[in-house]
């Protein structure tokens, strides 16, 4: 608790408050780390307990800084240590008092909205000490607590952010249901939907500043699609038929995604599955046939987890049931424009070995998220790869200027190509076109590694449904490639395993090699 104490004294120097460390290293390090969170393309996980000892460290000894104080609690949140969340509750409040709009973010909306988030994070710990607690006094206690911090929250920030009312009101109702124990040994919680909630629906606060980097579009686009959760919850508040709720859902939660997640050769992600406790108070909802409560719960759930296909197949079910076959529609026209984008996605797992989409989830897409059986998809997607020459023309074009100019010229256009992808299937091509070039730059070292990494991503389960003649034609440049190489550089183990996977695909093929 001393730790985190220190946070409350100022710093040394003519500024007490530090400085603003936006653009410093120190600061974007740790701004990186939580952003791999939420990046479905990471390739490690986010070191929590190294983004609460660095945040923890700033704000000691150089800035004090909301911003800071946000991913502290977030990695209290994420390491799910409520113990510590509840000894610094009373330190955030003492921090709010003293400082108030004083410090740093210096711009007025940037200071409230990172207030709002850390409103968030609170209430989302709430939430989990709610699912895991029947202890009524500790409950009464963090009450208390909030209570205390909602007043000065409203003081020192002239009620310009949310509240904790939903919050506390949340914890409220729960000693309630534990004091009459009408759902004894039940450790979810009913949606609270009241006026109260809609009115904090609507104080969502929108961002006008101008973007001027990448960082602050994703950072806006991700503020996007909170708004968008929150409009979408009031929309179905209102009328759980409304289709606009469905559409929006989906289409900012699957907008960012044009590629699949890194995974192993057991098509294993790093992506954490739907929490077993939620899934079985979906799975509760649904045997009760509670479908208005269940969509309301799990259309917040699946803007969470853009990849659990299962969970739009139950919202798919509910709204079946509820006799609203428009809205219903919706999600399959929606799941079946994730499917022609990224068809493989259904192969995947979670970490834990899970499947994003199971047999039934597999057979409810091919059923009604699709106009044909599977073979006649791959058809469709190859006639679409051949009716789409965008690449075909940069490399013929690319290929004429290479005569002239030299290859950096020459491949800049399939490098811009390749860079405006909206699929997996246009990343391949465009890919495999810049393979092409560099062969015939005789630049072979090069076209080895890019179509060794075209054939640890695209190889075995994806080409074939595309056009099987494709990865024929891959680990014939690739082998190619690897003949045209001095022999020292040659790797001979390699070779010997293209030419029998090759072999294998189409003899012919390997006549000359």
């Amino acid at each position: 608790m001393c730790t985190y104490k220190t946070i409350l004294s100022d710093l040394s120097g003519e500024n007490h408050f530090g400085i603003d460390l936006s653009y410093e290293t120190e600061f974007e390090s740790i701004e990186k780390e939580v952003v791999k969170s939420t990046d479905i393309f990471a390739t490690t996980k986010t070191d929590w307990s190294e983004v609460r000892s660095n945040s923890l460290n700033l704000l000691q000894y150089k800035s004090k800084d909301y911003r800071l104080l946000h991913w502290l609690l977030l990695s209290i949140k994420k390491e799910n240590d409520h113990n510590t969340f509840i000894i610094i509750l009373p330190i955030i409040n003492q921090f709010f008092i003293k400082y108030s709009t004083t410090i740093y973010p210096l711009r007025e909306k940037q200071l409230y909205s990172t207030i709002n988030k850390i409103i968030v994070i609170i209430d989302d710990i709430v939430k989990s000490i709610i699912d895991n607690s029947i202890d009524t006094n500790a409950s009464n206690n963090l009450i208390a607590l909030l209570s205390i911090l909602d007043i000065t929250i409203d003081e020192s920030f002239n009620a310009n952010t949310d509240n904790l009312y939903l919050t506390i009101n949340k914890l409220s109702i729960n000693i309630k249901r534990i004091s009459s124990e009408k759902k004894e040994g039940s450790t979810s919680s009913s949606p609270l939907i009241n006026n109260e909630a809609i009115k904090s629906i609507a104080s969502v606060s929108f961002s006008i500043d101008p973007i001027t980097n990448d960082r602050d579009a994703n950072k806006a686009f991700r503020h996007l699609q909170d708004i968008a959760r929150n409009l979408s919850k009031f929309w179905l508040t209102q009328r759980i038929n409304n289709e606009k709720a469905y559409q929006l859902n989906r289409t900012l939660t699957w907008l960012h995604i044009i590629q699949l997640p890194a995974s192993n050769d057991e098509k294993i992600t790093m992506l954490k599955p739907i929490p077993q406790t939620r899934l079985q108070y979906f799975i509760k909802l649904k045997n009760e046939s509670d479908h208005e409560t269940l969509l309301l719960e799990i259309e917040e759930s699946l803007s969470k987890s853009p990849f659990w296909i299962d969970g739009h197949l139950i919202a798919w079910e509910s709204l079946i049931a509820l006799n609203h076959p428009e809205a219903a529609q919706i999600i399959l026209e929606q799941m079946a424009l994730l499917i022609k984008k990224i068809p493989e996605i259904i192969t995947l797992k979670f970490d834990d070995g899970t499947e994003f989409a199971s047999n039934s989830a597999k057979n409810w897409i091919a059923e009604h998220c699709t106009s044909a059986a599977p073979s006649q998809i791959a058809a469709n997607t190859y006639n679409e790869i051949s009716d789409g020459t965008d690449w075909e023309d940069a490399l013929q074009a690319a290929q004429s200027v290479l005569t002239t100019d030299n290859l950096s010229d020459a491949i800049l256009p399939l490098i811009t190509g390749h860079n405006q992808c909206r699929s997996d299937r246009e990343v391949f091509f465009w890919k495999f076109s810049q393979a092409k070039l560099l062969y015939q730059a005789h630049k072979f070292d090069l076209v080895c590694a890019l179509t060794s990494w075209l054939d640890s991503r695209y190889s075995h389960s994806i080409l074939i449904h595309w056009d099987p003649v494709l990865e024929e034609r891959l680990l014939e440049l690739w082998l190619s490639s690897q003949n045209k190489l001095p022999n020292k550089e040659q790797d001979t183990h390699l070779m010997n395993t293209l030419r029998e996977r090759l072999c294998c695909l189409n003899p012919m093929r390997v006549l000359n090699f």
